[in-house]
């Protein structure tokens, strides 16, 4: 998808929910380029809403160019209520897995499923192992910004725009979180595409 196709795609709704993340081990010398983008679509797109993990690395880097713009159009959803707090704007939006009600991680545990077999086992345990239910909430987390919780007054995600990991972008969170995108028939953008815009 090219920058015309994506603005075309976006402005079909009334208040976009853009996904902007990626892996942790982002290359220093690639970072201004999240910073740049991020910044550029926040301020190209002023009824946008960015929502994003929170993690080290590419999260960081592209929130931090939305900050420059307007920090309350940035929504984060957590796997705890404290996850990396100091690095949160006290005008953004903020919500953690354990503030949902129940049916909000239900919901996720079978799109997990559906989405990323391999993790089965670990959601099936976490109840019973507390290493496993820590993880869990990671990967819950992963799925609910793309499906929302609308008893949260989470809407779905439009968009995601991602960072991936060059050799082999659908590893890890970033690639499960890409593919429940792409099981809710949300369109994905590679840094492959967006770093030529």
């Amino acid at each position: 998808m090219n920058y015309i196709e994506f603005l075309d795609y976006v402005h079909r709704y009334y208040i976009p929910i853009i996904l902007v993340e990626g892996i942790r081990s982002l290359p220093e010398g690639d970072r201004h380029c999240l910073v740049e983008l991020s910044e550029r679509l926040a301020k190209e797109l002023p009824d946008a809403i960015f929502r994003t993990g929170n993690a080290e690395g590419s999260d960081e880097a592209f929130a931090e160019g939305i900050k420059k713009v307007d920090p309350a159009r940035l929504q984060y959803i957590l796997p705890y209520p404290k996850h990396r707090k100091m690095k949160i704007e006290e005008s953004s939006y903020k919500i953690a897995l354990s503030e949902m009600p129940s049916v909000a991680e239900v919901r996720a545990v079978y799109h997990t499923r559906k989405a990323s077999s391999e993790y089965i086992p670990m959601l099936e345990k976490r109840d019973k192992i507390p290493i496993l239910h820590s993880k869990s909430r990671y990967i819950l987390r992963d799925t609910i910004k793309v499906i929302g919780a609308t008893e949260s007054g989470l809407e779905p995600a439009t968009i995601g725009i991602f960072y991936g990991n060059t050799e082999n972008p659908m590893k890890g969170g970033t690639g499960h979180t890409i593919r429940v995108c792409k099981q809710q028939g949300i369109p994905v953008i590679l840094k492959k595409e967006w770093m030529n815009w």
